[in-house]
């Protein structure tokens, strides 16, 4: 299966809710490797400093200053979304790479239905559509 491409005439511009609040420590590793985090959606490959973030179904990991970017900290370990993102759902079964700089960080496989998010720093995502409910309502329009 051919990595999906972020599809922006697709998408729309969803706000993060105010009650979604992750807990989220920071993990910075000993010198230049790689920690590898088996996620809710599978296997990431981290690379320097990052945070652990808990979720419902488990723990998965964010780079540091992608995390730091979209999200403001509402007391200590907490932290609450603060930037939008845009977002499509897929028609079809697709592959989505999330990649951090020039570093993949995983490879998931998309059902029809879930969602591709593209972040504010422009890493894209794919998130199911029970838990993008949960996080994101959409933009009203202008």
């Amino acid at each position: 299966m051919t990595p999906v491409q972020f599809d922006a005439a697709r998408a729309r511009r969803f706000r993060p809710r105010d009650a979604f609040v992750k807990t989220a420590i920071l993990v910075v590793p000993a010198g230049s490797g790689t920690v590898t985090i088996q996620a809710p959606f599978g296997e990431q490959q981290m690379h320097g400093p990052f945070y652990v973030v808990a979720g419902e179904d488990g723990s998965y990991g964010a780079a540091q200053a992608e995390f730091e970017q979209a999200h403001r900290q509402v007391g200590p370990h907490r932290w609450l979304r603060s930037e939008p993102v845009l977002a499509y759902q897929t028609t079809e079964r697709c592959t989505v790479v999330t990649r951090v700089g020039d570093q993949e960080e995983s490879t998931v496989v998309a059902e029809p239905g879930d969602w591709i998010v593209q972040q504010p720093a422009g890493e894209v995502l794919a998130i199911t559509p029970s838990a993008f409910a949960a996080r994101y309502h959409p933009e009203p329009d202008n």
